[in-house]
């Protein structure tokens, strides 16, 4: 498991991905099927021709041609007039008899016949549409006074079919599938696009930037995405008036007890000289407590300072690599009191651009001073100092690893935080030395100049905190 520091950068902006596909698509399906709907409501089902309609007009002359046909020159003259008609064109013309059998004594199709039971006897056409043919039927009386119904059946055909839904043919189906198009994606961009700068804008007050809001695009839109961003602005206003209230307090009282504390020193140094010698161990215990609280209320005043963020007055070209080096051969004396050693493989020359050496110096100190309180007796803390290209410049990558016991997985998530302690199920008094404070200072430090912390469990033991840091200010 890791834990990182990273801020996204303040132009960063979330990818829409899923949630833009999936709308856009159910706009633009949804228009398709009500397209697909109003077409198949225009070519589906059965209606009655109006009387302005050109076949409405016309079938009235072919019914009689047709009637002529056979009654003056039987079945033979009819199929002539029939092919004659209609020719290759694909059309089938039925003419049905009183006894509704076709004079051609062919079978009439199953899907016809209820159109042609259907007749009108109004003089009117009645037509009907199916996926795969339409059918016409006009039931009317010839002059020698028997009743007929003309049948005109034809299947479809698709630049027939494109030309009668569509009103123009394949040009203007394109059209409207261009112009629903362009409808849907704009619509999804001005759903989608709000949320897209919520999310941007709750990722950078993740990273630690409270003094972010929502786009003012989203909150001028009076619908409810500029209800959630008021709601959002309010959250983090909230946040942040809780976290400086919170900060104002560490930081005051923090000043405030540092007097204190520093006469009750001198006071302890003063009492030592005036004291019996029974009296020696109680004095060097209370130094030692005493010592604790100072060393707390320093640590509380330099993560106050980083968390108000550093003056560019401070920042200045920083040799990494020098002051690695520097606190590595501190960090190696402190641990061979104890059994125990620091390594450093690093490379020359690493400079980091605009930055505040001291606030450097306590990240680099603190993390490998707490890599010396675990690392196990009898083992060497490693460091490695070296840089990695990027795209566009490089990174300088810090290393920190040690042979102690590790992290558990759950609590990686939280080493970083103030005052939080790995509780150990052996009772190790390691966990109990420190303030909670260092890793915190660390991070802080690390991210006030736009770099990462990631910690991890080593394989087999122990555990290794990366610290990465552009080299360069972008």
């Amino acid at each position: 498991m890791t834990i990182q520091s990273s801020i996204s950068g303040p132009n960063a902006r979330a990818p829409i991905g899923r949630l833009f596909t999936k709308v856009f698509l159910w706009f633009w399906l949804t228009v398709l099927a009500l397209f697909a709907i109003f077409l198949a409501s225009r070519m589906l089902g059965t209606r009655v021709v109006p009387s302005t309609d050109v076949i409405a007009s016309f079938a009235p002359r072919v019914a009689d041609e047709a009637a002529h046909a056979y009654e003056s020159g039987g079945a033979q003259e009819f199929e002539q007039f029939e092919r004659g008609l209609v020719g290759k064109s694909g059309i089938e013309l039925y003419l049905i008899d009183g006894y509704g059998k076709d004079v051609l004594s062919r079978p009439i199709p199953s899907d016809t016949l209820s159109i042609v039971r259907a007749a009108r006897s109004d003089g009117r056409v009645l037509t009907r549409y199916g996926l795969s043919s339409h059918r016409s039927s006009y039931k009317f009386t010839s002059p020698s006074g028997h009743p007929y119904v003309l049948l005109v059946r034809a299947g479809w055909q698709v630049g027939r079919f494109l030309d009668t839904t569509a009103g123009g043919g394949l040009p203007l189906f394109g059209a409207v599938l261009l112009m629903v198009t362009i409808f849907c994606l704009w619509l999804t961009h001005h759903i989608v696009a709000p949320i897209q700068g919520i999310q941007s804008a709750a990722r950078r007050v993740a990273a630690g930037d409270l003094s972010v809001r929502s786009p003012a695009e989203v909150s001028e839109r009076h619908d409810e995405l500029a209800a959630l961003a008021a709601d959002f602005d309010a959250m983090v206003e909230r946040l942040s008036a809780f976290v400086r209230s919170q900060k104002d307090l560490l930081s005051t009282v923090s000043h405030e007890l540092r007097s204190p504390l520093t006469r009750l020193i001198m006071s302890l140094a003063l009492l030592r000289k005036q004291s019996p010698p029974e009296a020696e161990e109680l004095l060097q215990r209370m130094e030692h407590d005493v010592g604790r609280v100072d060393t707390l209320m320093g640590q509380l005043l330099t993560l106050s300072r980083l968390e108000t963020g550093l003056s560019s007055d401070a920042r200045d070209n920083v040799d990494l690599s020098q002051l690695v080096q520097e606190v590595v051969a501190d960090g190696d004396f402190e641990a061979h009191s104890c059994g125990k050693s620091v390594r450093l493989q690093a490379e020359g020359g690493i400079v980091i651009e605009k930055a505040d050496q001291q606030a450097l110096r306590s990240a680099c100190e603190n993390i490998i001073r707490n890599a010396i309180r675990f690392t196990t007796p009898g083992s060497e803390v490693e460091v490695i100092l070296k840089t990695e290209k990027m795209t566009a410049s490089s990174q300088a990558v810090l290393s920190v690893r040690d042979y102690g016991p590790g992290v558990p997985g759950e609590s990686l998530q939280q080493i970083f935080q103030p005052f939080f302690r790995v509780r150990e199920p052996s009772g190790d008094p390691r966990a109990k030395n420190g303030t909670g404070l260092g890793l915190a200072i660390a991070l802080e430090a690390i991210r006030q100049h736009r770099g990462t912390i990631i910690a991890s469990n080593a394989n087999p033991i122990g555990l290794e905190v990366k610290i990465l840091l552009p080299t360069c200010y972008l």
